[in-house]
């Protein structure tokens, strides 16, 4: 009998709560949305009894039965929504979803979904009442990013953006170059969350820069979110830091060593361009400049690596300075002076002979790390015993007084022009003497005649024709007259072609 009642009573609350609960709703308390942009109010709805597939209406409306947001029969709804809303849930799915576009500031609320059941039942689920929060702008979104990488390490960055109309979702951008992946989901309170992941490999350039991701919608509205990038790096952009690589010959020059890192380098060291260590510290300073300094370059370290900077040359500054080198060479075709200089900056280099200046000397390069010059000046012989080579820059001057060294040569010219005239004049003499002995040179008709006499009265033998002497001798015979036949034919041969006497 107990066991009875127990049953009787369970089958009773069945029933009971079976039509305590008749009409369901599932609706959020609150949906945001952004003006201008569309929303759609997620519902779905139960009713008692079998289940039916059609001969369902869905209706939504205000406070009031008599404002009508939305109905099948768009001439029904009030003026404040008319053509801007739909109901875009399938009934038959019990699925009462409403959809309001073009969401103006007033579209607050609430509102309250209707189901009409034909031939059975109607009912308005006043207490599940849904209101909008139309904001004037579009929430932040929500970007994350690994704390800290390091260069050359890939780094993935997830910006989230959250919107109420799935036909007008947000496009998210971002201000590093790399390769997004976007997805879309929605969620239970009415919102889609659209999500990109940008992944990139961190450079040090990428330290302390802003990620920025910036979520455009409809209507140009755009908001944006950032976070600062934290990337540990070995150095870079090493440089030896100087007041300048210009300076002067004996000076002194301090040089530091700057560098990008993170963390910050701990430790630097100098050397020069062989290699040699020269300090650890990041000032360097070098007195007593000299013009044969070499160039320099320091390294920076950190926890992540070190670099070297590039070498650095100095330009060092100095007065002229005259080689011993410096001569002039006299010879027969004039005077050939050489001056060479070597200083820094290049000097102006006048040649001075007796007192004037003179500015027609060739300029060559020596070579000789590009600080010395040879200057050349051609001088005719005579002309000076002495010429100065005068070098100046903007640190000083230097002269040198050189010897033509053309006395020997002048002598020598003197010497030899001597010797052939003598010469000449001796040869002159011998062929008048040898003549005389041998000939009798007549002048007659503008021709020369030449008559042999003969002291002892004997013809002489055939070999005093030849005249034996030094330098080219030259006696126009022409016409000659011979005492008897056997002296032309014994003599005659030596005037068979003309002859010249050299004077």
């Amino acid at each position: 009998m107990r066991t009875q009642a127990l049953w009787f009573y369970a089958v009773c609350c069945n029933v009971l709560n079976v039509h305590s609960t008749p009409w369901t709703l599932e609706v959020p308390q609150t949906v945001s949305a952004v003006k201008g942009s569309c929303v759609v109010v997620p519902c779905k709805f139960n009713y008692p009894g079998p289940e039916r597939k059609a001969d369902l209406t869905g209706k939504w409306h205000m406070t009031s039965h008599d404002h009508i947001v939305y109905h099948p029969e768009p001439s029904k709804v009030m003026g404040q929504f008319r053509g801007r809303t739909d109901l875009v849930g399938d009934l038959a799915r019990n699925n009462c979803s409403l959809i309001i576009k073009s969401l103006e500031k007033n579209d607050k609320g609430p509102f309250i979904f209707r189901i009409e059941i034909s031939k059975l039942d109607k009912y308005s689920y006043t207490e599940y009442q849904v209101s909008i929060d139309v904001q004037d702008a579009p929430a932040t979104p929500m970007l994350s990013v690994s704390r800290e990488v390091k260069a050359g390490e890939a780094v993935t960055a997830t910006c989230t953006a959250s919107h109420s109309c799935p036909t007008d979702l947000p496009h998210l951008v971002w201000s590093h170059t790399g390769t997004p992946i976007v997805q879309s989901e929605a969620l239970s309170n009415g919102q889609w969350r659209v999500t990109s992941n940008l992944t990139f490999t961190a450079t040090p350039s990428d330290h302390g820069r802003h990620l920025v991701c910036t979520a455009q919608y409809q209507q140009n509205k755009k908001v944006q979110c950032e976070k600062s990038l934290i990337v540990k790096y070995a150095p870079v952009n090493v440089e030896v830091e100087t007041k300048s690589t210009v300076v002067k010959e004996g000076d002194a020059v301090k040089m530091q060593c700057s560098s990008e890192s993170n963390p910050p380098a701990h430790s630097y060291q100098w050397y020069n361009i062989t290699g040699a260590l020269l300090s650890e510290e990041k000032i360097y300073k070098l007195d007593n400049v000299s013009r044969h300094i070499s160039a320099f370059y320091c390294a920076a370290n950190n926890t992540e690596g070190h670099r070297n900077s590039i070498p650095v040359k100095f330009r060092v500054e100095y007065p002229p300075r005259i080689g011993v080198e410096s001569v002039c060479t006299a010879k027969i075709t004039g005077v050939h002076c050489r001056c060479l200089v070597e200083s820094s900056p290049t000097s102006r280099v006048q040649w001075i002979l007796a007192g004037t200046v003179v500015n027609n000397s060739t300029v060559n390069s020596t070579g000789a790390k590009d600080s010395g010059t040879l200057h050349i000046l051609h001088l005719p012989l005579g002309l000076t015993d002495m010429v100065s080579c005068n070098a100046s820059n903007i640190h000083g001057n230097d002269i040198l007084a050189l010897q033509t060294n053309q006395r020997g040569v002048l002598m020598a010219i003197y010497l030899s022009g001597s010797a052939a005239s003598a010469f000449v004049l001796i040869a002159s003499i011998l062929v008048l003497w040898k003549c005389s002995r041998r000939k009798k040179c007549v002048e007659t008709r503008n021709n020369l005649y030449i008559t042999a006499s003969f002291r002892d009265g004997k013809r002489p033998s055939k070999d005093l024709c030849a005249l034996e002497v030094d330098d080219d001798i030259y006696v126009n015979c022409g016409k000659t007259h011979f005492q008897d036949e056997e002296e032309e034919q014994h003599y005659g041969n030596c005037c068979q072609e003309d002859i010249y006497a050299n004077m």
